[in-house]
């Protein structure tokens, strides 16, 4: 039975997509500028299926990786992961790398030389990849490979799954001082970005994440029950966050000169997106004297106090006033 199915290209325009399935063979797929030649190329297909002289290895061998990629994106299938930018920037990578190749020939034996490549081959700024930064690349090309797999049926089984992932290093365990948080605290204060303050206050008090708060917006904080309501996480669950009486006199202070227009807690003064504050983080970092220490880390700072200064969060505040 043949599908046909409109879709849209990034660029606006459009293509059909034929995809014909019949019970005990593999699915064959294919795409068109036009409704009528999708048609026909799909009751050929099927008429030639079922008289036994299709050649399906014809069809895999004349499948590149290049096509594979360009149906993965066009088709919306990284629309709904977190790090899509990232995804794009990988898969980049190994279209450029693999795009002559098809993909009866990208092998686990080609994979593992890429990888091996990808280890050595210097970033743009002159670094090396970590083990976490090729586990990521391997995971975005794995993600694609499945999908060709499983939802086109262009190849039998991935091949990335006979490669071992890397073994990783322990992650960060930088924890920022009771004496560090109260000078941080101090020189946001007296940081002349009108924000920093308030961002820095509620990520040490509630632990949330530095993305987390720049979206935050002002339909989402609920004033009356001193709540921050997070409709998009990085697990993708919704969660409330409960505001210290310090960070909800900062938000109100905030509110009243907001802009009308402007949907964001944070908004930038002279654009609609998220505000950078990459500047003046590190000049309140260098006026507090502390080293080492990145945004992130006061994540796992909060754990870390919470855990001897609760209940009351508000006491992690007491040495900053």
């Amino acid at each position: 039975m043949a599908s046909i199915l409109k879709r849209k290209n990034k660029n606006g325009t459009s293509h059909w997509r034929a995809v014909v399935r019949l019970k005990g063979y593999p699915t064959v797929c294919n795409h068109f500028d036009r409704k009528q030649e999708a048609e026909d190329w799909a009751q050929q297909v099927e008429r030639q299926i079922k008289m036994g002289q299709f050649k399906f290895e014809r069809v895999n061998i004349h499948r590149t990786f290049s096509d594979l990629v360009q149906r993965y994106i066009s088709d919306g299938a990284l629309e709904h992961l977190k790090a899509q930018r990232d995804a794009i920037r990988h898969m980049n990578y190994w279209k450029e790398r693999l795009s002559s190749y098809a993909l009866v020939h990208v092998t686990p034996e080609l994979l593992s030389k890429e990888r091996l490549l990808l280890i050595d081959m210097p970033t743009l700024k002159g670094k090396k990849r970590t083990s976490a930064t090729v586990n990521r690349y391997i995971a975005a090309l794995s993600s694609c490979l499945t999908y060709a797999c499983r939802r086109l049926r262009w190849i039998d089984e991935n091949p990335c799954f006979n490669l071992i992932k890397l073994k990783e290093s322990k992650g960060r365990d930088r924890i920022l001082s009771e004496d560090e948080a109260s000078r941080l605290i101090s020189a946001c204060r007296e940081n002349n970005n009108p924000y920093l303050y308030c961002i820095v206050l509620m990520a040490i008090t509630t632990g949330m994440r530095q993305g987390e708060i720049l979206q935050l917006k002002w339909d989402q904080i609920d004033f009356k029950n001193q709540l921050g309501h997070l409709k998009e996480t990085k697990n993708g669950r919704p969660r409330s966050v409960p505001l210290v009486d310090e960070v909800v006199e900062e938000l109100k202070r905030l509110h009243e000169s907001k802009d009308p227009h402007k949907q964001l807690v944070f908004a930038s003064k002279t654009a609609f997106g998220e505000i950078d504050i990459k500047k003046p983080w590190q000049a309140a970092l260098a006026r507090a004297g502390i080293t080492n220490l990145r945004f992130h880390d006061i994540r796992h700072s909060f754990a870390t106090l919470a855990a001897h200064l609760l209940p009351g969060a508000s006491k992690l505040l007491v040495y900053s006033v």
